[in-house]
């Protein structure tokens, strides 16, 4: 028998699916494996990728990591990312865990253009995207390469990704709000499940905090995320890069991982 649950929209009402979790103490048994969707993109300049990684904690264990990766391409941003873990099943038996992300914003304010993501449970491999229009946005699911999409007004203002198991759409939305100067304000997401749903969740600012990062102390904004049924504490940097997230109802706890210290250039023997 498998038993668990992940991180998932898995609360009653559709105003309560907006990214509640609940608590992952014992193992779901998955098989999953990474399949990136690459989105086309204007032929304009790449610049090198802001890459970096969570660590996630259930408690003081480790139980699974996520890299990602944000591309810019001229006027348009990529962001890339992939969630493993090992899952036991109550023989121990480990079973890899995968799931990923392709997203297409704009670079200047970070608004969504397209997104998919990707993975495969007990050899079924599942497929979840939105293509956002005018006026409204097509929400598409699939199942092993069958599915059906939906078109549904496309609420106003500037649209949030919540998908399971993904923190680094937690650091799409800390981005956007770096630059913006506010007590409290109201964030619309796009929920994805057997469905989309659009609720609306607020985010109020805290006291900045000082957060240790490896071997630096790192100034923070710190942001609670919320709406009616559940609430995660936010931190990131000036320039919005997500340092940690938590809810201690669950004892969750996702760490940005130190950046790798710059390396230091030796002058040549005998250079003047």
């Amino acid at each position: 028998m498998i038993r668990g649950v992940f991180l998932t929209n898995l609360c009653g009402t559709p105003r309560a699916r907006v990214i509640r979790f609940a608590v992952m103490r014992t193992p779901l048994l998955f098989v999953a494996a990474l399949a990136l969707v690459a989105f086309p993109v204007h032929a304009q300049e790449t610049v090198a990728a802001d890459s970096g990684r969570f660590i996630v904690f259930q408690g003081s264990v480790p139980v699974a990591h996520e890299n990602f990766a944000f591309q810019w391409m001229g006027d348009s941003l990529l962001i890339t990312a992939l969630c493993q873990r090992t899952l036991l099943d109550e023989q121990g038996g480990r079973h890899p865990f995968r799931k990923s992300l392709s997203m297409v914003v704009d670079s200047r304010d970070l608004g969504l253009t397209r997104y998919t993501s990707v993975q495969e449970f007990q050899g079924h491999t599942l497929t979840r995207g939105l293509v956002p229009g005018d006026t409204s946005i097509t929400y598409f699911g699939e199942l092993d390469g069958g599915g059906n999409a939906m078109r549904l007004a496309q609420p106003p203002g500037r649209l949030y990704v919540m998908d399971s198991q993904l923190f680094s759409l937690f650091e799409v939305l800390c981005r956007s709000l770096a630059p913006k100067t506010f007590a409290m304000r109201r964030v619309q997401l796009l929920a994805l499940s057997d469905s989309m749903t659009t609720p609306l969740a607020t985010v109020t600012l805290r006291k900045p905090d000082t957060l240790r990062v490896g071997s630096r102390r790192v100034p923070t904004k710190h942001y609670t995320f919320a709406d009616e049924s559940v609430s995660f504490e936010l931190w990131a940097d000036d320039r919005g890069r997500m340092m940690r997230l938590t809810h201690d109802e669950s004892e969750l706890h996702v760490e940005r991982e130190p950046d790798a210290p710059t390396p230091v250039r030796r002058r040549a023997r005998g250079a003047r």
